[in-house]
């Protein structure tokens, strides 16, 4: 049971810091928080959208919330680390508080979520999902839910785990707006996705040509005279018949003159 109670109260701390880190850099674009610790020191590392401002000027900034972190959640030798993000319009952290911000602001609502959709999908982003809860209306309306899709997303099984989510809320007049943004990643692959490879053509490996070999041109030039030579020998062989025929038509006719003689010759006189 103290393990127990270990870990709940780690998850505490943990959800407490994440809180105010979110409050305290606001203005840099705050998106995560990641705490490793080692036998050395406690790495705390930032992600953040503009780490100049986290820093501070001389460091003054990150001094002051490494001693913040110390006295206040009692973390053994804090080291913090700012990290850039490397996209923001592909963090639904970041995402998710410059929506806020411009509904803060006044701006049509349907305006900004789709150009936070388009912005996402052109960054490279194979899926986006952007929902709204609350009193979206204004005063007086009642609280409903609007969703806005674009591309792929998954919602069930252990793939959804792969899909980046993050979420705030914007404070109006009419009351508070939850706004949850879902991310699918470029570089994800999701276990039963399928990819189906064009065929390869076969490569048919040719001989290589022996020396003194003839050039393909001529090659060519006697393959045509031979193709030539082919389709004109049935009209050389049709004119030779012909002639032939001609030529036996007059000893035909010479040999039956002399069959006529020799027959007068042998008749009998009377």
């Amino acid at each position: 049971m103290a393990m127990e109670k270990h870990f709940i109260q780690e998850g505490i701390i943990r959800s407490e810091i994440e809180s105010f880190l979110r409050r305290e850099l606001e203005g840099a674009g705050y998106s995560g928080i990641n705490i490793q610790k080692t036998p050395l020191a406690t790495r705390v590392v930032l992600y953040v959208e503009k780490p100049p401002l986290v820093i501070g000027k001389k460091g003054k900034r990150i001094n002051k919330l490494t001693k913040f972190l110390k006295e206040k959640y009692h973390i053994d030798n804090p080291a913090i680390d700012v990290q850039t993000v490397e996209n923001p319009n592909l963090d639904p952290n970041i995402v998710a508080r410059r929506i806020s911000q411009a509904l803060e602001k006044g701006m049509n609502r349907r305006r900004v979520v789709y150009r936070a959709l388009r912005t996402a999908m052109i960054s490279g982003a194979r899926g986006v999902e952007i929902i709204l809860r609350g009193k979206i209306i204004g005063k007086g309306g009642r609280a409903k839910q609007e969703k806005y899709l674009q591309g792929y997303m998954r919602k069930v099984g252990d793939s959804a785990k792969l899909v980046r989510t993050g979420s705030t809320q914007s404070y109006m007049k009419a009351g508070v707006i939850g706004i949850t943004v879902k991310i699918v990643p470029p570089d994800i692959i999701f276990p039963d996705q399928i990819e189906v490879k064009p065929r390869e053509p076969k490569i048919v490996p040719v001989a290589p040509k022996p020396e003194g070999a003839p050039p393909a041109e001529a090659v060519a030039e006697k393959k045509e005279a031979a193709e030539e030579k082919k389709a004109a020998e049935p009209e050389t062989k049709a004119e030779e018949a012909k002639e032939s025929k001609a030529q036996r038509k007059p000893k035909e006719k010479k040999a039956e003159e002399k069959t006529v003689e020799a027959s007068s010759q042998e008749t009998p006189k009377t």
